[in-house]
């Protein structure tokens, strides 16, 4: 019996699919060099079927079948991710989860939300909105990614310096082993039953297993937003007031800083007239720890420590709602260069890199990588978006214009080698929430050592002998 027949007979009629428009879509993720050799028309290796399942019991069978055909399987879920953690081989199988797309449940009382892995981001919210709750968790993507993508990639949203990352809010999960068996981590706020499993999957990637279900911690949703915003002369001065801004614990969930260039970009239809921004957004109304008189005081705190840092003075709160309207939409800018429309024309890549390190690296870390960066690329912008109390990520933004795509894709691939070499040499860590994938793969023995390494391969061979869990990906 022919595999793909013998996989379709262990599942309901139309889960397998071999049609050959859907094999090159589901082929690629969003990942920008992947993109490019799409768009120029290069031969990009297509899976031999596309699985849509329905039921984690689906995927058991899925996988228990991939086991004993040693087919390669590539878990995918919206296929928002940009480093090639979903990129498919020839004769794979892509796994998409996106008719597992159901809220299972929300409990009010406990204030959890129960969702399965293919749940989007604004799905997940808009059904939470009817409970007054949010998982408070609003990555860039939120529309096209997925609680399981979320998993598997080690996500934070734009609020995780008051709402917490992804690890912070996961409660409990279901999760598919090769070949077949069934995890249940049971929802609990805290276990010291033995090491955390979730955890273990939390950035994972679907070299390990396929999470199906998830259990997340909701809040009470915020009915709206109070900004905050200041102006500094330089980036030390800013990172230096949202360091001192984050330990002052005034209430804010969102802060972000924006370097000179990032914020030109970001404000200049308000009239930005130069020099860095820094914005704290604090959630205002019923159930939020500050409202009313109390909301005052702690923006008052905030104020007064960014003076003290050496802030050139504030800045109209329209800059943070500028940013709260307007959040999403690099998403559909990164679509229109790096898509089919070309809108910057060919030749062109746009891509983003997205570190973290202590407070005292975070100024060599900004210099550095913008340098090396910039030797290759036209355009290199830089903001803080995830900040805590020992240090922050900094997310680069970078445009790279070559002679041709031949060109731009040379210049691509040395950029990233010498920006990770700089973030390394600074002491920072080569990634923060987009995860490792294929594009950062070789490099990972450089960020966990030989021994951390093989602590990771270790790991993959108890729980995957056979190899079949989206080879590639993560492991060097």
């Amino acid at each position: 019996m022919d595999p793909l027949d013998d996989l379709a007979g262990r599942l309901p009629r139309g889960t397998v699919t071999t049609d050959a428009e859907i094999l090159r879509d589901r082929a690629i993720d969003s990942w920008a060099l992947a993109l490019l050799r799409r768009v120029r028309g290069d031969d990009l290796p297509v899976p031999a079927a596309v699985v849509f399942p329905a039921r984690t019991e689906e995927v058991a069978a899925v996988l228990a079948w991939a086991c004993e055909a040693r087919v390669a399987v590539i878990p995918r879920g919206g296929g928002s991710g940009v480093c090639g953690g979903a990129t498919a081989d020839v004769g794979s199988i892509v796994l998409d989860l996106s008719r597992m797309n159901h809220v299972v449940s929300v409990d009010p009382v406990s204030r959890v939300v129960q969702a399965e892995a293919g749940v989007r981001g604004d799905q997940l919210e808009d059904a939470l909105a009817t409970h007054g709750l949010t998982v408070g968790h609003y990555p860039q993507s939120i529309v096209s990614s997925t609680v399981g993508g979320w998993i598997a990639a080690s996500s934070a949203g734009q609020a995780s310096t008051g709402f917490g990352a992804i690890e912070d809010v996961l409660l409990g999960c279901t999760a598919v082993l090769p070949p077949g068996a069934i995890l249940r981590c049971r929802p609990v706020p805290r276990s010291a039953a033995g090491p955390d499993l979730r955890r273990l999957l939390v950035g994972s990637e679907g070299t390990l297993a396929v999470v199906t279900e998830a259990t997340l911690a909701c809040r009470a949703r915020p009915p709206g937003w109070d900004w905050l915003v200041f102006g500094f002369p330089s980036f030390a001065a800013l990172a230096g007031g949202l360091r001192d801004a984050v330990r002052a614990e005034t209430g804010a969930a969102v802060i972000r800083g924006y370097d000179e260039a990032d914020a030109q970009l970001n404000f200049a239809a308000l009239g930005h007239a130069g020099g860095c921004v820094g914005m704290l957004g604090f959630p205002a109304g019923p159930g939020e720890p500050a409202v009313g008189n109390a909301l005052a005081a702690r923006q008052e705190q905030a104020r007064d420590v960014l003076r003290r840092a050496g802030s050139s003075g504030p800045l109209d709160a329209s800059y943070g709602e500028h940013w709260w309207q307007h959040r999403h939409d690099a998403v559909d800018t990164y679509a229109r260069i790096m898509g089919p429309d070309r809108a910057f024309g060919p030749g062109v890549i746009v891509d983003t890199f997205e570190v973290a390190g202590l407070w005292s690296d975070v100024p060599g870390l900004h210099a550095g990588i913008r340098d090396a960066l910039a030797a290759h690329a036209q355009a290199v912008l830089c903001h803080l978006s995830h900040l805590y109390s020992s240090g922050s990520s900094l997310y680069f933004t970078f445009l790279i214009s070559g002679m041709d795509d031949q060109d731009a894709a040379a210049r691509y691939l040395a950029a990233w080698d010498d920006a990770v070499r700089s973030c390394a040499a600074a002491g920072g860590t080569l990634t923060h929430h987009h995860g490792v994938g294929r594009l950062k793969a070789a490099y990972l023995t450089g960020e966990l050592g030989e021994a951390g390494v093989d602590v990771l391969k270790k790991i993959k061979m108890a729980l995957d002998p056979q190899q079949i869990m989206n080879p590639g990906v993560l492991l060097p």
